[in-house]
């Protein structure tokens, strides 16, 4: 196309267009209505207006993560742009690449304390990858550009604009297809002949070597390859926290999960046995690893794998640090190892093949209970049974996602979505939305606590007012449920500020609190409470059947007693609290 005449604002709503962008989520204001404006006149970009700039943060976000592709989120001035700041801020953990668009006072008043001036650029550097203000509208396309390329190549993340409303409307010249045409080549690194050669030589000298996943194999979109790999060298797979759905939890490679926390009890045993560990695109975060000391004993030698080298080294020392985009790593190995004509790791003999279904089979944690209140090991069983393999399912901090990371299977890449760095309450009902309008034909989940959803409730109405069938799975047990236990476990039962409970005279539920179905039909959402296990499957069926969003409020139980399992040292031994495993058994 010929250079066009356009105002600032609608250079970014078209160029947003013409880089696939089909959704805005937010709020619009004063400050942003020039761009706002412009998205409706000119493109056919859909506008989602949300309850809370929180939430449309959340939806950019988690809209990403499920599609591997850029949400985009726009709120006016000051509080519009500092609601927004939870929801960059979990995505610059995670490395998300997302861009948040703000309004902003006029240029000349910037810094006089004006209605709804906030310094949002300032406020947003330390959990971005970039933050930019509109200076100058007439360099408006090379703005939108510097943008976009930011955020989508070397190590993702989110990027904040800020655009002051007289810029907005400047009017400029351009030609969009020249603009986009100019983006550079991502010149990811890649690892060298001598990096497979070494790794090769570690793999042969390793009796209990395996692979650990992380969340950037989703990111590099190379769940293939990561297949392909482990299969090629037939040793087991063990994801991260942020790696869960990098590796199908059926597969006969799969060993589990690994963390304080957030693991599978083979999982932590293969890593705590393994005498090699391949970290292919993770961090080492603090609740995957634990005491790092599990990394460092008995010989074990690590070789780490990741895009940024400032992450290499950075928490656990690594015998080879290998600085490359983590798909070319693994296709490189892989063709090399294939060269080989031999299986050089030890676990795997020519000819034979590795099935680790029975010992995952046998290490697995109980939940078939038959007890009420439902236990909520039982109830997730229950909803994993009734979802397809490739159903959304989206999170929040709290003993909900604890209890879901431990039991939940997945088996398709971005459909287990929830924030490992931000461990935010409140989040998940935002990317459930987001997952399921950019996929219309799957099932998308929110499982969530009763404290988290107190935190995201107003947002049912969004999904009512856009009618997003999507299904929020409530474990209600009236408890801020995972900091009750540690209350419980590390300060002597000294409970504060943890019980959501109160006399509720107008329910029916009068000694719970909130009624979150009365609550969500008041929005014009279907719900129904759920007190026996049997009942979840239809309930749930009841809920996509009506195509509409629908609540399935749980009754769990808060019996301290029933308290999900996890580390209460820092080890790797993804057991009950104070309960020694010995795993040569």
């Amino acid at each position: 196309m010929a250079k066009q005449k356009m105002t600032a604002a609608e250079l970014i709503a078209l160029y947003l267009e013409k880089r696939g962008v089909k959704h805005v989520y937010g709020v619009p204001g004063a400050a942003i209505l020039p761009f706002y404006d412009a998205i409706k006149e000119l493109t056919k970009i859909e506008s989602y207006i949300v309850r809370h700039e929180q939430t449309g943060a959340f939806m950019a976000d988690g809209y990403s993560r499920a599609t591997g592709e850029v949400g985009v989120c726009a709120a006016t001035s000051g509080p519009g742009g500092t609601n927004f700041l939870t929801g960059l801020y979990g995505a610059w953990m995670d490395s998300i690449p997302m861009i948040a668009i703000t309004g902003q006072q006029k240029n000349s008043l910037i810094g006089t304390m004006q209605f709804q001036e906030a310094p949002i650029v300032e406020m947003a550097k330390p959990v971005t990858k970039a933050a930019y203000r509109l200076t100058d509208g007439s360099k408006a396309a090379e703005f939108i550009h510097e943008a976009w390329v930011t955020a989508t190549t070397g190590r993702k993340g989110p990027v904040l604009l800020d655009l002051p409303v007289d810029q907005q409307k400047v009017e400029i010249e351009v030609d969009l297809d020249v603009l986009i045409g100019s983006t550079p080549v991502d010149n990811l690194p890649q690892a060298s002949d001598a990096d497979i050669e070494k790794t090769l030589e570690l793999l042969k000298d390793a009796k209990r070597p395996v692979l650990l996943s992380g969340g950037g194999v989703n990111i590099a979109n190379a769940t293939t390859e990561l297949k392909a790999l482990a299969e090629e060298l037939q040793i087991p797979v063990v994801t991260s926290g942020m790696g869960m759905d990098t590796f199908p939890n059926d597969h006969p490679l799969f060993a589990g999960r690994m963390g304080t926390m957030l693991d599978t009890p083979f999982g932590n045993k293969t890593i705590v046995e393994a005498d090699l560990v391949i970290n292919l695109a993770g961090r080492f975060a603090d609740r995957s690893t634990g005491n790092v000391s599990v990394f460092t004993q008995n010989g074990k030698k690590i070789i780490h794998v990741n895009l940024d080298n400032k992450e290499i080294g950075k928490v656990v020392p690594t015998v080879l640090g290998i600085v490359s985009d983590v798909k070319t790593f693994m296709v490189k190995l892989a063709e090399a190892h294939k060269a080989l004509g031999a299986h050089v790791a030890a676990t795997a003999e020519v000819g034979t093949r590795v099935n680790l279904t029975e010992e995952r089979k046998k290490w697995a944690r109980k939940t078939d209970y038959t007890t009420l209140p439902i236990r909520q090991e039982r109830a997730l069983r229950e909803l994993r049974e009734f979802l397809d393999r490739d159903a959304f399912v989206s999170h929040d901090c709290g003993i909900s996602q604890i209890w879901s990371s431990q039991l939940f299977e997945t088996y398709v890449p971005r459909t287990y979505l929830l924030t490992g760095g931000a461990g935010t309450m409140g989040w998940g009902l935002g990317a459930a939305m987001a997952a399921k309008l950019a996929f219309p034909e799957r099932q998308s989940v929110n499982i969530l606590g009763d404290g988290s959803l107190g935190m995201s409730l107003q947002d049912i109405a969004t999904a009512a007012k856009h009618d997003i069938p999507v299904i929020i799975f409530c474990m209600n047990n009236s408890l801020m449920g995972l900091i009750r236990q540690q209350q419980n476990w590390f300060y002597n039962e000294r409970q504060i500020s943890t019980d959501l409970i109160y006399k509720n005279e107008l329910c029916d539920n009068e000694e719970r609190g909130i009624d979150f179905v009365k609550t969500a039909e008041g929005m014009g959402v279907r719900g129904e409470l759920v007190t026996h296990y049997d009942d979840i499957k239809p309930a749930l069926q009841r809920a996509v059947d009506s195509g509409k969003p629908y609540l399935i409020e749980v009754i769990v139980d808060p019996d301290p007693k029933n308290a999900c399992e996890f580390s209460n040292n820092g080890a790797l031994n993804g057991f009950k609290y104070s309960e020694k495993i010995d795993y040569s058994k």
